[in-house]
């Protein structure tokens, strides 16, 4: 480490942290001791956007608005796909939406564009730092680690760059604007996608991974103590360079599957626990996050551990990424699992009078490393539909049979993730009584972190027939008062009515739940 620079820029002059005096150095990292828990940034979901709403004032959440009501870029696309109504064609390769059952490659780029980088360490002046240079042994354990992850799907990883044909990329160095990812007081970002691609059809999309905060933990405390403080991992026999390959690695692992992992359709809220343990148990997010309250379990223990986990969506710190190797979640399982061999069913053919949806068995590949499910096969019971609001107060209508024990979740991508022309959704569900009325079970309009509905594990009490109804309500939700009332925004009186019609996909899996606890399994798991 003697020989690693970090430079600040004041006027012209200039200093290296590997000369300084021991005692110095012993300052600096004192002066680094009270960081406290460094904020890692969680919207790293690219043009999708996974940020939280609530965070947004007045002006910015209505711009946000305005922006959505005015594209509709791709609704001529979405239509035309299914525009005869014909379920897709089966296949074994990511994309299935758009009928490409070819394997989808990725690309690591593991190259550095400068040879150093800048951090924001201490006031608003960049300091600069060495770019760590990836040695091979790294390059291939990252490789590796990444194509575990993946094991089971039609995904294949290399370090040479394709000559020709489709091709994802991760590049592993910051690539924002001005190349900052590491800021003490504004947040560190790990990585950011370039969007959440549901069903895959962009085979050509990039994301980038950065490690930059362990070099720069290294070079501020050349002992170390820094970089095992917030690592998590341990400085043994006074050999820094070792643990700060692994800090590397882990991380540039887990981050470089996560944001993957947003390129091919993934959300922060594919990262809970089994499914029908509803929410994480951390207390992150709270139920008060969503709209309505969400009033369901709260017992995701297993969510920490899950690939597409974030500080958003679990409470996850920097030492998750560097401490343990993450996995793929049921739920991931699920989604990825539904755009490689599963069906696109268009509304027409399944919604309103009597008509049924059939949740359809995919077989899908465990990738669970521990916890609930983790030896079996996975058994899952899915749908995929692609929707239409084509008037306000229109109100689309799902019906099929669950039985006692089971739980439901459904997903609604319109507007966080634009299918066509967008719309903000909202899904209900109910049970249909014998003598054909409906009581309702379940609700949800916003997320924690946008404006599709989430609904989360509800459970089944009777066994039956159930409706999700899909509607486009005109308001949303900017959270609550601190009385509990909720503050809702009106879209029509305010300009907006246009989002209230426009293209969605709708997501619906089932699972059996295990007696007493509510705690769920995947169907076939351990059997």
């Amino acid at each position: 480490m003697s020989h690693r620079k970090a430079i600040k820029l004041l006027g012209i002059s200039t200093f290296a942290l590997g000369s300084l005096s021991a005692s110095i150095g012993t300052a600096l990292a004192s002066d680094f001791s009270d960081l406290g828990a460094l904020p890692v940034i969680t919207d790293d979901c690219g043009t999708s956007s996974c940020a939280d709403r609530r965070a947004l004032t007045l002006e910015a959440f209505k711009a946000k608005l305005a922006d959505a009501s005015s594209k509709s870029s791709s609704s001529s696309v979405a239509k035309a796909n299914n525009s005869s109504g014909e379920k897709s064609k089966k296949g074994q390769g990511l994309g299935l939406g758009q009928g490409n059952n070819d394997t989808q490659i990725v690309y690591l780029n593991f190259e550095q564009s400068e040879a150093t980088f800048p951090a924001i360490v201490s006031g608003s002046t960049p300091w600069y730092f060495n770019s760590h240079q990836y040695t091979q042994s790294e390059k291939d354990e990252i490789q590796a680690r990444i194509a575990a992850d993946y094991e089971g799907f039609n995904i294949s990883f290399t370090q040479e760059k394709p000559a020709s044909g489709d091709f994802s990329t991760l590049n592993f160095e910051c690539q924002t604007n001005s190349r900052v990812c590491v800021n003490f007081s504004g947040g560190i970002l790990f990585g950011l996608a370039q969007g959440i691609d549901i069903q895959n059809t962009n085979r050509n999309d990039s994301a980038f991974v950065d490690a930059g905060l362990w070099e720069v933990m290294a070079q501020l405390d050349p002992s170390g103590n820094l970089l095992s403080r917030y690592s998590g991992i341990a400085i043994e026999n006074g050999d820094v360079q070792a643990a700060l390959s692994k800090a590397v690695v882990n991380q540039a692992a887990n981050t470089g599957a996560h944001e993957l992992g947003h390129n091919l359709g993934l959300r922060h809220h594919d990262s809970f626990g089994s499914p029908g343990s509803g929410l994480p148990s951390t207390g992150v997010p709270s139920a008060d996050r969503f709209f309505p309250v969400f009033d369901g379990l709260q017992e995701g223990d297993e969510a920490i551990l899950h690939t597409m986990a974030s500080g958003a969506s679990v409470g996850s710190g920097l030492s998750d990424s560097t401490a343990r190797d993450r996995f793929l979640s049921e739920r991931s399982v699920i989604k990825l699992a539904a755009a490689e061999r599963g069906r696109l069913v268009n509304e027409s053919s399944v919604s309103g009078g009597n008509k049924k949806v059939h949740l359809r068995k995919v077989v899908a590949p465990n990738t669970l490393l521990e916890g609930d499910n983790a030896d079996g096969k996975l058994d899952i019971r899915e749908a995929l539909i692609r929707g239409q609001i084509s008037v306000a107060n229109e109100v689309d209508t799902y019906r099929f049979t669950a039985k006692s024990g089971e739980f439901i979740s459904a997903e609604f991508n319109g507007y966080d993730i634009a299918i066509g022309d967008p719309v903000i959704g909202a899904i209900q569900m109910f049970y249909i009584e014998d003598d054909g009325t409906m009581t309702l079970v379940a609700q949800n309009f916003q997320n924690f972190e946008g404006l599709d509905a989430f609904l989360i594990d509800a459970p089944v009490e009777k066994s039956g027939d159930y409706v999700l109804a899909v509607s486009a309500p005109n308001f949303v939700s900017f959270g609550y008062q601190p009385d509990g009332t909720p503050m809702l925004f009106p879209l029509e009186e305010n300009g907006y009515g246009a989002l209230r019609v426009g293209d969605y996909n709708l997501s619906i899996y089932k699972v059996a739940g295990k007696s007493g606890n509510g705690v769920g399994f995947v169907p076939g798991a351990g059997q």
